[in-house]
């Protein structure tokens, strides 16, 4: 047996000797090329960086490049590369797979938007690596060529031991069956206790309601869809579906797949509504691994009705902030028309509506007043004109309950409503909203809104009526306005204008190169008419003056600027046509005794001052008023004195003769009730006419009230004392306060106590010599704030008197609301108190109110001892009247009442 086993073992020693020489060129040739394709893994990868990193993908040499290095880690692949033995060679290769998939993920990461930088130096890294790589193959390829010879010279040595390592090669390979066969028996175990564990996950996957599906995350196969979701999508089997077409109904993998932006062992939350459902869902996706596969699980959560209900709140708060809007607009407006239209076309934008329209009920029958339109709509405003109320009869009812009428689909009226139906079909709509228009339980109209989104029908109803609301305020204001502005600019009288218009309209006039005719006219005797007839039958005269007027003048424009006064202008009327008109109505005014007039006129050609024409006028007019007084004595309006007050309305002779001194100041002393010593003084105007003749302030002050003018009066007796009592102060000689009465039209003016505190500075005059008398008249004053007046008085330092007090009812509750210092009785309440009691008895009261209001109190006109010592007794303070003093000149009441101080003794 052994002999035939030698020339076997010989046999086969000469065809393994050349086997073993084959195997050696064999091997060194695969060495070779094992070194070839190291190379060109760096040549390659290379390549592929530079590609990514110029946004080329090339996927195709990724995956070659992970053939070859894993072919060259086992020898096993596409190529024929062997599998070097070099331990150094192949844990370099384990090194470079290592670093290939980091380098992979950065190409991922780059191809994602990140960086290129640590790609780039991942790679320079990578290069380096496979460098000592096909070193080390080289290396070992030289180990090999120089061991292939010492191999075949103890390859005869090798077979010695041949049947030693036959035999323990087969008890090794004997063993290692046993191994395998043992570690198949525990694998299909294994596998068999896996497929039970995933059909015992799968039960309760399909059991639970919501969605859930798993895909793999590389080629987008579905791996699993529950039965929620198998019967929600009808699907029968996952063989070759796709998650995007079963679950998206598309083409291609979504846009908005989370795969990409998914971590490890982390839940990512979303939203999105499916297209095929029609559902709205909450979504959280993970990655995880399925039957050995990276896949991607995702559970969806149905929140449809939640969503609705959220949508539903986030509309109701939106559409609440655009009524809010449009009622600050409603508020805002100074154009109530142009203002609504912006508010319908506001809330139509809004509801994405095709119109918006009011629609106003005038005698049964349906008027559009306002539309607006979506872009695309046509109008049909213009057709919605006069239709009967008759065909929306239906509507009423609700209307009348103040709720909206809602038709959700027109369709539906066909059979019922026949006439309403043709209607709404005519003007192309489908379903529409209404809501009254109603004050005070009149239908006044309604606000329509056409073809409304129908999700959105039925919630626009209380916004809806909300607008309506306030649309109808807003009208009401802007009627209200509209009547404001009327009564401002217009006599309620006579219906011209009124001063306010005057004032306007001739400051807006300038210069022009037309003609103009102005027509100056007082009503002569208007006084004496209302205190003969009443005050109704003299606002009948001032009605038909005012229609002799516009007859006459037709086409002109007339202003009542005062009780009796009116000024006509006439811009672009000639010259002969504007006098014979003139004649015409001055013989209106010589008809009948009730309606005469002072008329002054002036034309001119061109208009460079319109104020100094109708001055010119103006004083036209009162040289004709003293003409009518001259021949009518028996008026009692100026009195005997007219001609030689009348031309102390024009304010600029007021102010001349001011400057000329034809105007007096006079003194009257007051007295105290305790000792008949003088404390103090009231500053009075008289007049000094060109004859020489003295007149009381009665004779003219009533025309300088009517005109205006008085002012001038007020403040130059104010100035004329302040001058007075710096001159005393500078002698040395006693100062007494002196009082100086105001009247309203100085009391009303904005600058009033800056005007006194300026002309105090300017003489260096302390207030505190000086006493502000206001009638207590003022109470009623339209525009004054008497209360604020009083104020400022007296923080700048004046004290204030309240003057004639007892001549009107509202006296006592004036001298409660109002912080007044002195208080004068009139002359009425003294002229019987030394015989009446009740009189005394109110004096009493009065005083001992003021004293407890730290108020003091004057009484005037006392002329007998029996008045004076009745008030004593009642306990007033200081006393003033012919018993002691009438109103002297100022030198007089120097020398009597002044006395020179102790230090100047």
């Amino acid at each position: 047996m052994q002999k035939k086993i030698f020339p076997i073992i010989l046999t086969i020693a000469l065809l393994i000797s050349s086997l073993v020489s084959f195997f050696y060129i064999y091997n060194l040739q695969g060495n070779a090329k094992v070194i070839n394709y190291a190379g060109v893994v760096r040549g390659a990868t290379q390549r592929l960086v530079k590609q990514e990193l110029n946004g080329q993908q090339n996927d195709s040499l990724v995956e070659k490049i992970d053939g070859i290095l894993k072919e060259l880690q086992t020898g096993e692949g596409d190529v024929g590369l062997t599998r070097l033995n070099s331990d150094a060679f192949q844990e370099l290769i384990v090194e470079m797979q290592r670093e290939w998939k980091d380098l992979k993920e950065e190409i991922y990461l780059v191809r994602a938007g990140e960086g290129a930088e640590i790609l780039f130096d991942d790679s320079e890294t990578f290069f380096a690596l496979a460098d000592r790589t096909v070193a080390a193959a080289e290396q070992y390829s030289e180990k090999r060529v120089r061991s292939a010879a010492v191999s075949l010279l103890i390859l005869n040595f090798a077979f010695i031991i041949l049947v030693i390592l036959i035999y323990i090669y087969n008890a090794r390979q004997a063993e290692r069956q046993r191994e395998l066969e043992k570690a198949e028996d525990e694998n299909r175990k294994k596998k068999e206790q896996l497929s039970r564990q995933e059909e015992n996950l799968q039960a309760p996957m399909n059991d639970i309601s919501e969605l859930m599906y798993i895909t793999d995350i590389e080629n987008y196969d579905l791996l699993f869809l529950n039965q929620a979701g198998m019967e929600i999508f009808h699907v029968d089997s996952l063989e070759g579906k796709k998650c995007y077409r079963v679950l998206q109904g598309k083409d291609a993998p979504c846009e908005f797949c989370t795969t990409p932006i998914l971590r490890e062992g982390e839940n990512y939350t979303w939203e999105h509504d499916n297209p095929i459902t029609g559902r709205h869902y909450i979504l959280k996706d993970r990655l995880l691994e399925w039957s050995g596969r990276p896949a991607r699980m995702e559970i969806a959560f149905d929140t449809t009705k939640a969503e609705q209900e959220k949508l539903f709140l986030k509309f109701t708060l939106e559409a609440e902030k655009l009524v809010t809007d449009c009622v600050s607009m409603l508020y805002q407006q100074k154009d109530i028309i142009k203002t609504s239209a912006q508010v319908l076309e506001k809330f139509g934008s809004f509801l994405h509506a095709d119109r918006v329209y009011i629609i106003d009920i005038k005698e049964d029958r349906m008027y559009a007043r306002l539309e607006w339109c979506a872009d695309g709509i046509i109008s049909h405003r213009e057709r919605l004109q006069g239709i009967p109320v008759s065909l929306i009869e239906r509507w009423i009812p609700y209307f009348n309950r103040k709720e909206c009428v809602i038709i959700q689909n027109v369709n539906q009226l066909g059979d019922t409503n026949t006439a309403e139906y043709r209607l709404l079909r005519e003007h192309a709509i489908t379903s529409l909203v209404a809501a009254p228009l109603e004050k005070g339980g009149t239908l006044l109209g309604c606000l329509v809104v056409d073809n409304p989104p129908a999700g959105q029908i039925v919630s626009i109803a209380s916004q809806l009526q909300t607008l309506c609301y306030f649309l109808l305020l807003a009208r009401s204001n802007a009627q209200s306005q509209k009547e404001l502005s009327r009564l401002s600019y217009f006599d309620t009288l006579t219906s011209f204008y009124n001063r306010n218009r005057y004032i306007e309209d001739t400051n807006a006039m300038t210069h022009t190169d037309s003609p103009a005719g102005i027509v100056y006219l007082d009503v002569n005797g208007l006084k004496d008419i209302n205190d003969q007839y009443g005050h109704e039958f003299g606002d009948t005269v001032l009605v038909e003056c005012a229609r002799r007027m516009k007859q006459v003048f037709e086409g002109a424009d007339f202003y009542r600027i005062g009780g009796d006064e009116f000024v006509i202008i006439c811009p672009g009327i000639e010259k002969d046509v504007f006098h014979s008109k003139l004649r015409e109505l001055r013989a209106q005014f010589q008809k009948e005794p009730h309606y005469r007039a002072a008329i002054g006129s002036r034309w001119t050609e061109t208009v460079s001052s319109l104020k100094e024409i109708i001055a010119e006028a103006d004083a036209r007019m009162y040289e004709d008023k003293k003409e009518f007084y001259r021949q009518n004595p028996v008026s009692q309006r100026y009195r005997h004195h007219s001609d030689e007050v009348l031309h102390l309305a024009d304010p600029g002779i007021l102010m001349e003769e001011i400057q000329q001194n034809r105007f007096e100041v006079y003194l009257q002393p007051k007295v105290s009730s305790s000792d008949r010593m003088a404390v103090g003084a009231e500053a009075l105007i008289r007049y000094r006419s060109k004859s020489d003749t003295l007149m009381l302030p009665g004779n003219f002050l009533p025309l300088l009230e009517e005109n205006e003018s008085i002012s001038l009066i007020d403040f130059y007796v104010f100035e004329f004392v302040c001058v007075k009592l710096k001159d005393w102060i500078n002698q040395g000689k006693q100062a007494f306060p002196v009082s100086v009465n105001f009247s309203i039209s100085s009391l009303i003016q904005s600058s009033f106590v800056e005007h006194l505190t300026g002309i105090c500075t300017k003489y260096d005059i302390s207030p505190e010599y000086l006493e502000i008398e206001v009638t207590e008249k003022i109470h009623d004053v339209e525009g004054l704030d008497i209360k604020s007046l009083i104020i400022n008085l007296h923080n700048a330092g004046f004290a204030v008197a309240i003057d004639d007090f007892g001549t009107e009812y509202a006296n006592l509750a004036l001298l409660s609301e109002i912080d007044f210092d002195v208080l004068k009785l009139d002359k009425s309440m003294i002229d019987n108190i030394a015989v009446n009691p009740k009189t005394k008895t109110i004096v009493g009261l009065i005083s001992g109110v003021c004293h407890d209001l730290g108020v003091h109190m004057v009484a005037e006109g006392i002329e007998t001892e029996e008045q004076f010592m009745t008030l004593r007794s009642c306990g007033v303070d200081s006393v003033q009247g012919f018993l002691f003093s009438k109103p002297v000149p100022m030198k007089e009441y120097e020398k009597r009442f002044l006395k020179t101080t102790d230090s100047e003794k």
